[in-house]
């Protein structure tokens, strides 16, 4: 072969190499790009709720004053509707019930109940009201602890001196923390939820009540019977460092298990509008007038004071001097109300 035939089979070898390459690089792409339009236009998968739990009771809500069927509502909200679950933020379709450890009383728990009422300065023998329920009382002071969860209240019915000034909130709630630690049952939960200062005003006394929420969960707050009051409250004076300053002391707290849980639909929001409006939501914060104005729907933890073995969902609708909680869960996952 000549070199002028080498030359020409050389530059035939190369220009279909190139071919090869342009084509093969174009039908890729090719390829890939419908691929691509193949994935982006698969129907969606519809996600299945497991429902581990089964058939799950109602929330525990608390018992009304008024129906919230008594009130006229308007839709006042940022966006003048009502969210949409599966589209909206924090509305998706299926939630998470979130499973409620429940304690019971061992062998040391009267051991530890007398050393919380020392830490309270309360120095006697309980009263056992039963098997799991001690009362400790000293002159203005009472302690009922329930020996199973822990969980107790205190009281101190002394009255304060007058005219005594109060800490500024941030204080009152930082040192409120530090006492929890002091009598060894704070929670970490605790220290990184909500908390609220209420400054009330008794006779002669400035008195705050402090109240600690447990940390939200999945961006969903913790909310309780009482809308502004917590299962972790204390009405205190002067300050909230001395144990000696409070008047009360509520210490409700039950620990949820973030690892168990189990995924249930979620009814819409317009289906728990037409529950508020039909008298199956329950108003916890009452308004002065029949006609509500709501500004904020979204979707909260209900905590009860009475152990539920299941942390549930619930609709919170809200506005000026208003809220209500309607359950979350479809009808059809839900046993009926007793």
């Amino acid at each position: 072969m000549t070199l002028t035939q080498t030359a020409i089979l050389t530059k035939q070898i190369i220009t279909f190499s190139i071919l090869a390459i342009i084509l093969g690089t174009a039908g890729f792409t090719g390829y890939k790009i419908w691929y691509q339009y193949y994935l982006d236009h698969l129907p969606l998968k519809e996600e299945i709720p497991d429902t581990k739990f089964g058939l799950l009771p109602p929330p525990d809500l608390p018992k009304a004053a008024v129906s919230s069927s008594n009130f006229s509502y308007s839709i006042d909200t940022t966006t003048g509707g009502l969210p949409i679950v599966g589209v909206d933020k924090g509305f998706e379709k299926l939630i998470k019930v979130y499973f409620v450890i429940k304690t019971y009383a061992s062998f040391l728990s009267p051991e530890k109940s007398q050393n919380l009422a020392e830490k309270f300065d309360v120095n006697v023998n309980p009263q056992i009201l039963s098997e799991t329920n001690y009362l400790f009382k000293e002159n203005d002071k009472t302690l009922n602890i329930d020996l199973d969860s822990g969980n107790f209240t205190y009281q101190n019915s002394a009255t304060p001196s007058a005219g005594l000034n109060l800490d500024d909130e941030e204080k009152l709630v930082t040192d409120f923390k530090e006492l929890l630690k002091n009598l060894g049952v704070a929670k970490s939960d605790l220290t990184w939820g909500k908390d609220k200062v209420i400054f009330l005003k008794n006779a002669d006394s400035n008195l705050a009540q402090i109240s600690l929420w447990p940390a939200s969960l999945d961006d969903k707050p913790i909310v309780t019977p009482e809308f502004n009051e917590s299962l972790v409250n204390a009405t205190v004076y002067k300050n909230a460092s001395d144990i000696q300053n409070y008047l009360s002391l509520n210490f409700t707290y039950y620990y949820i298990d973030t690892s168990i849980f189990a995924t249930y639909p979620l009814k819409t929001s317009a289906a728990a509008f037409e529950d508020l409006k039909s008298g199956k939501g329950v108003v916890v914060v009452e308004p002065q007038k029949p006609a509500v104005s709501i500004t904020s729907v979204y979707l909260a933890y209900f905590l009860s004071e009475i152990y539920s073995p299941y942390l549930l969902p619930v609709f919170v609708f809200e506005g000026p001097n208003f809220a209500a909680y309607v359950p979350a869960i479809t009808d059809d996952f839900q046993s009926p109300a007793n």
